[in-house]
């Protein structure tokens, strides 16, 4: 008939054009698919919606990330798995922060006793910021914690994230730093002496107070004091708890600020 067109093998973009296709849902052509292309050319993906931030009061983060180090007997950074000599699964030691968050939806977790012992590691950390920075030998790390410090009202999941990654690892290095500001002091203050003159072998019954590994020189560079009250110092092919109590056997190498320092140690 006149007028009219047969359609039948034509594409839905012919038909389009020659005006014979209702417009009424323009997804149903390809032109308008392409249209709308231009019109968002990240295609039909909708954007993620964004996270929804919660806060928390500064002595709740601060138990949060004791009860996660608690949990992991230290700081763990980064979740992995753990496997036993057969190499079957055991468990996953997750990271602390992951822990903290997880106690933060359980305010009941917070006990005066552990309320009490994140504020403590907060103080000791601010007082030892505070120390360091007058004397001029502040780290990167602790430009850091000196940001976690100055929040002192609430932490914000996403304004503080940074500052709440840093926070579940603080109440560990606290306990280093007191070890350290613990060790420090009691060699300061001994008052047995130094140990023989240099070259001479010693023989000595060893409280260790701190042992530190050294990559650079691949050992442990353990401090101690002896039962005379006398500090000593020397390298070890293994880490030493702090607390344990040795004999050693080793040469007098020097005498430096109130130390002995001893080499080619055997712990007896």
């Amino acid at each position: 008939m006149p007028g009219f067109i047969d359609v039948s093998n034509m594409t839905a973009l012919e038909i389009k054009r020659l005006g014979q296709m209702d417009d009424a849902d323009p997804r149903d052509s390809d032109y308008s698919h392409r249209n709308l292309a231009r019109r968002n050319p990240y295609g039909y993906r909708t954007q993620t919606a964004k996270v929804a931030s919660e806060k928390y009061p500064v002595a709740w983060v601060w138990a949060a990330a004791v009860l996660a180090t608690d949990a992991n007997d230290g700081y763990v950074k980064e979740t992995h798995n753990v496997y036993d000599p057969d190499g079957k699964f055991v468990n996953a030691r997750r990271r602390n922060r992951d822990i903290m968050l997880d106690h933060l939806k359980h305010p009941q977790d917070f006990t005066p006793e552990v309320i009490a012992r994140g504020q403590e590691a907060m103080n000791f950390l601010s007082s030892d910021i505070t120390f360091r920075a007058l004397k001029g030998k502040l780290t990167d790390f602790d430009q850091a914690v000196s940001k976690v410090l100055a929040v002192t009202d609430q932490f914000d999941t996403v304004g503080h994230r940074y500052e709440m990654a840093i926070v579940a690892s603080l109440p560990a290095s606290a306990a280093r730093a007191q070890k350290r500001a613990t060790a420090d002091e009691r060699v300061q203050f001994a008052r047995g002496g130094l140990i023989g003159t240099v070259g001479n072998k010693v023989s000595a019954n060893v409280e260790v107070l701190s042992a530190g590994f050294s990559q650079n020189y691949n050992c442990w560079f353990v401090k101690g004091i002896t039962d005379q009250d006398q500090p000593v110092f020397f390298s070890y092919r293994e880490g030493l708890a702090a607390g344990a109590h040795i004999a050693v056997q080793g040469t007098v190498k020097a005498h430096r600020d109130n130390l002995t320092q001893l080499n080619r140690v055997k712990v007896l």
